[in-house]
């Protein structure tokens, strides 16, 4: 027998040992990408300690000091083309370009298997295949789904390891026969034929020259939001009544934390695009007049649920295992809770998930101690005697060099580490959402809080969020990101704000809605608003409203508290009244430009983008209900500006 026949075998014997239903599928898989070997990820430490051993013998992984980081704590470096999502090269496929939608790319699913198949036919020769199984949090609520991915990125295994449940992925597949399926090779790293594919009606993704982020680590975007996604539009749409059970309803790119008054907790979801304090809110420490009450947390980015029977809330919870987060601006100022997750890993996290891996930040030898560093952390560049510094790219630097970190550096790191993780986010029942917190960046705009009078109007609102790519001037064309989540909806925008209108149909006691904006600047670009622990005074105003303590004031755009309810003392910037005043009133020539980019966008969701449409899936009409919400707010728009 040859040691290609002998291999052979054993790729059999280990594709007979997993569960009946998923043998084929991972035999066809095998059979294209002819891996020279499989290997069964188990759920157990001492198997991912191996896969890390074996990366930093080969140099992928550099062992960081365990005095400083704790133990199993890593750095590594991605390949310089392969940083970042690829919004081009992440694309739908169903057969009508209609259930994809106009703001993600299609493709025919037919073409693009028969692409995918050439570029995965021998991809994993001389590597092993990786089937790694996982399974949302908590993994035995009636929301949990599980899945599989395939790859041959040890890399990726050991970021899965840290934030995603592996341990309960098998028991829970065994009895779960329709499953997510991912398939994924680093390939060749080309950049050209680097793709992230998903296939809706098979549940299944495919992805391919690529092995960071978003774009290899299956369970994160891909199954959390966008494959689950699509499970919980699925679920949403046959369920009839509201004590029905019919799994998970709702999947969001959400934090998920909440604020002990002691004699009662609040739970927010908190729904802000990159760069607007998702993280930061979810992990913060409350200040000044609230430092008081205690900030919990339970998840900085993906969330998911269903409606309590016979509560009639919808109770949800994180997901997910772990965190993954930019590490530029991560700092004690900013993010507290993370730093000292990040400073002090607990003996039993350590020994079971690992210690963080960083990603693309800046590698320090300081006298044979390795560490790293990132900008805007609050520490000085590292310098002095027996100091050597090398960018995310290897050069050896100083801290006059341009290139340092990689902005979208990573870390990746077990949320079990995080001092204030509440106890909740194993319970399998989940918290029920009090709040929906929609976040966006908006220099004049959008007030510092404000709630909508109707739940179809948050939702509209919600459908028009957004985020100013700069300390924008009032005017520049806003790019809207429904709920937060405009990368991730993997079908057509129109359903899911449908999906949103529904919702209390079958949650008869929905969360309240505010939006928020930490980001309102004067006349000269100045901020106006300390944010960060700050912002903590405004939610505290927001939970006086939703008790009915205190009662707020109409603007166009939602009411808002009056000056006198949000206590700014302490504060840096908010220093009078009448400051606080300026961010809580919405500006008018902001308003009025916003009433014609608002009408543009919706135009844009019925009937296609203006720019960037090529190879996107065809547009549908709204719900009449948006545009219901619309007409009313030019109406109210005019009558507030005259």
């Amino acid at each position: 027998m040859t040691s290609q026949a002998t291999l052979s075998d054993a790729i059999e014997s280990t594709i007979a040992s997993l569960p009946a239903h998923m043998q084929d599928w991972v035999r066809k898989e095998a059979d294209l990408c002819k891996p020279d070997a499989v290997e069964v990820i188990t759920g157990k430490a001492d198997q991912i300690v191996r896969l890390e051993n074996e990366l930093e013998a080969s140099g992928t992984y550099t062992r960081l000091d365990e005095n400083v980081y704790g133990k199993r704590c890593f750095y590594a470096r991605s390949d310089k083309n392969d940083v970042a999502r690829v919004e081009e090269r992440t694309v739908i496929c169903t057969e009508d370009p209609v259930d994809a939608g106009p703001l993600n790319f299609w493709v025919d699913p037919e073409k693009m298997h028969g692409k995918l198949d050439k570029l995965f036919d021998g991809a994993m020769k001389g590597r092993t295949m990786y089937v790694v199984p996982f399974v949302t949090n908590p993994a035995d609520s009636q929301f949990a789904t599980a899945g599989v991915q395939l790859t041959d990125s040890a890399n990726v295994v050991c970021n899965l390891y840290r934030m995603s449940n592996l341990q309960d992925g098998w028991r829970i597949l065994e009895k779960q026969t329709r499953f997510p399926r991912i398939t994924h090779s680093y390939g060749t790293l080309n950049k050209e034929d680097r793709w992230i594919t998903h296939f809706p009606k098979e549940l299944y993704c495919r992805t391919i020259n690529s092995d960071y982020g978003g774009n290899a680590l299956g369970p994160k975007k891909i199954f959390g939001l966008r494959l689950v996604g699509i499970q919980a539009l699925e679920n949403a749409q046959k369920k009839s009544q509201p004590d029905e059970d019919v799994g998970i309803e709702v999947v969001e790119h959400m934090a998920l934390f909440g604020i002990d008054y002691g004699d009662r907790r609040v739970h927010f979801g908190a729904a802000f695009p990159s760069m607007c304090g998702k993280t930061n809110i979810a992990t913060g420490v409350a200040e000044g007049p609230m430092a008081q009450h205690k900030v919990f947390t339970l998840g900085d980015d993906i969330i998911g649920g269903a409606t309590k029977k016979g509560d009639g809330r919808l109770y949800v919870n994180n997901i997910e295992a772990g965190m993954f987060g930019v590490t530029k601006g991560m700092s004690d100022f900013a993010n507290k809770m993370l730093m000292e997750a990040l400073r002090n890993p607990k003996a039993e996290v350590e020994a079971c998930e690992g210690g963080p891996i960083f990603t693309n930040q800046v590698l320090v030898d300081n006298n044979g101690s390795k560490g790293v560093w990132w900008s805007e952390s609050g520490e000085d560049f590292p310098q002095g005697d027996g100091i050597t510094t090398y960018n995310w790219l290897g050069e050896e630097i100083d801290a006059s060099a341009e290139e340092k970190d990689q902005k979208n550096a990573r870390v990746t790191m077990p949320i079990r580490n995080v001092p204030h993780l509440d106890s909740d986010y194993s319970n399998n029942e989940g918290v029920p959402l009090d709040v929906a917190l929609i976040g966006g960046r908006s220099s004049k705009l959008h007030p510092l809080i404000s709630r909508a009078r109707s739940w179809n109007e948050a939702v509209y609102h919600a459908l028009c969020q957004f985020s100013e790519p700069t300390a924008a001037a009032v005017g520049q064309k806003p790019r809207y990101d429904p709920m937060a989540n405009r990368p991730f909806i993997a079908f057509n925008v129109s359903d899911y704000a449908q999906k949103w209108l529904d919702i209390p149909e079958k949650t008869p006691n929905p969360p309240a809605v505010f939006s928020v904006n930490w980001f309102r600047r004067d006349d000269d670009g100045n901020f106006i608003w300390d944010g960060f622990g700050a912002n903590y005074r405004v939610l505290d105003a927001a939970v006086r409203q939703l008790e009915g303590k205190d009662a707020w004031v109409e603007t166009p755009i939602g009411l808002v508290p009056k000056p006198e309810q949000i206590d700014i003392s302490g504060l840096k910037y908010t220093t009078t009244t009448e400051q606080l005043a300026e961010i809580l009133t919405p500006n008018q020539e902001a308003l009025q430009n916003e009433v014609a980019n608002r009408e543009g966008w919706l135009n844009e969701l019925e009937n296609g983008l203006e720019t960037g449409s090529e190879g996107r899936g065809a547009p549908k009409k709204l719900p009449q209900a948006i545009w219901d919400e619309h007409e009313a707010f030019k109406k109210r728009v005019k009558q507030y500006c005259g």
